[in-house]
Order: C-alpha cells, then sequence, then structure tokens
C-alpha cells in the first residue's frame, strides 16, 4: 500500500532530519556519526540501526550502547575505575545497566529493565491521582485526556526544582485545578520507582556486585 513504510525507513528518516540540522549548525558535511542505541539491542536491531543510517546517508563511524555513551558524557572514562549503574527512565522505557571501568575501557557486566515502563506512566499516574482528588473519574474525550497528561508532564517538570505546582485543565467543560506537592507526586507514584529498583536489585544480583560496590 502507498505510503506504508518500515521502521527502518522510518528511523532513516528521523536520521535524516538529524543529519540536515547538524550541517546546518556547523555549516559544513557531516562526515560521520557515532550513534546511540539500547543495550538490550540484538545483533539484528544493531543491523538494522546501521542500515537506516546509511539509507540517511550517515557515515556509521561506531554504534555505542546508550549506557556507555551516557557515562562518557559524564566524564567517567577519565574518573576512577571501578563499577558504575547507569538508571535510565526515559519515556517509554526503563534501562538499568552495570558497567565496570578499567584502565579507561567499560565493560558492561549486566543489563535489565522494563520495557514497558518509563515517564509516560509517571504522567499517567499522577493525572489519576488529580483525577481522585477532586471526585472525578476516567477521562473520556481523547483531547481532553491528551491535555490532562500534558498538563501532568509539565507539573512533574516543575515539581523538579518546585517544593509545589498548581495542576490546571479542563475536563467536562469545567475548569480543575489542584495543588500538587512534591511529596504528593512521589507516593502516587512510589509503585512505579519500586518497579525500577526491583530491576536494579535483579541487574546487581546478575552481575555479581552488591549495592555497596557502585561508585
Amino acid at each position: 500500500v502507498a505510503g506504508r513504510k518500515t521502521p527502518m525507513e522510518v528511523s532513516a528518516e528521523i536520521l535524516a532530519t538529524l543529519r540536515f540540522r547538524a550541517e546546518d549548525s556547523f555549516d559544513d558535511e557531516l562526515h560521520g556519526a557515532v550513534i546511540t542505541v539500547p543495550a538490550y539491542f540484538d545483533d539484528a536491531q544493531r543491523q538494522a540501526t546501521k542500515d537506516a543510517a546509511q539509507l540517511a546517508g550517515i557515515h556509521v563511524l561506531r554504534l555505542i550502547n546508550e549506557p556507555t555513551a551516557a557515562a562518557i558524557a559524564y566524564g567517567l572514562d577519565n574518573g576512577s575505575e571501578g563499577v558504575y549503574a547507569i538508571y535510565d527512565l526515559g519515556g517509554g522505557t526503563f534501562d538499568i545497566s552495570i558497567l565496570r571501568l578499567t584502565r579507561g575501557v567499560f565493560e558492561v557486566m549486566a543489563t535489565g529493565g522494563d520495557s514497558a515502563l518509563g515517564g509516560d506512566d509517571y504522567d499517567q499516574a499522577l493525572a489519576a491521582w488529580v483525577l481522585q482528588q477532586v471526585g472525578l473519574g476516567p477521562v473520556h474525550d481523547a483531547a481532553e485526556r491528551a491535555a490532562l497528561h500534558r498538563e501532568a508532564r509539565r507539573v512533574k517538570e516543575q515539581l523538579t526544582s518546585h517544593d509545589s505546582v498548581n495542576f490546571r485543565t479542563e475536563v467536562d467543560g469545567r475548569v480543575i485545578e489542584q495543588v500538587v506537592r512534591r511529596e504528593d507526586f512521589e507516593a502516587c507514584t512510589a509503585e512505579l520507582t519500586g518497579r525500577t529498583m526491583a530491576a536494579v536489585r535483579k541487574v546487581l544480583r546478575d552481575a555479581g556486585v552488591g549495592k555497596d560496590e557502585v561508585q
């Protein structure tokens, strides 16, 4: 059917857009790129990523695991040797990796996580908590539900630097407002955070290290 695209073709279009942005920023051609992939990607997924980059006209210098890239970005490659934990709670997935740094070389000791747990779940939990506080049930209108979750995300992000934030949206023609304290957010998402920590404990066991050994 016309218009259908494979995941690799979609990925290639995204990478091509990033390539154009980079070339505009540096006013020069992109000669190559290091591309990061999730630590749990298998050989087929890694190859598909390389193929997508080549479709986008990008010369792949190297594929690197995201937790390793995060460690390098934070300067751990210049730091002390030892064991590091990379806790990566993204929008839709959670990944935890245990890395060992020895003489400037990273070894991925163990990886794990939950491919169905992420920041979106935190937004939904906060939105549900607010609805409960104001005495409302689930929101069925798609546009209102999307606005509700956007507001939940905004409040979540604001709570990083504020002790409390006003949550405000409209449901069924009614404006609802609720002050959300940081401890409210932590309480209504505690079950989700607990799931991430269960994954952390499992990966530590898989790596054969205790939490006190993590730098």
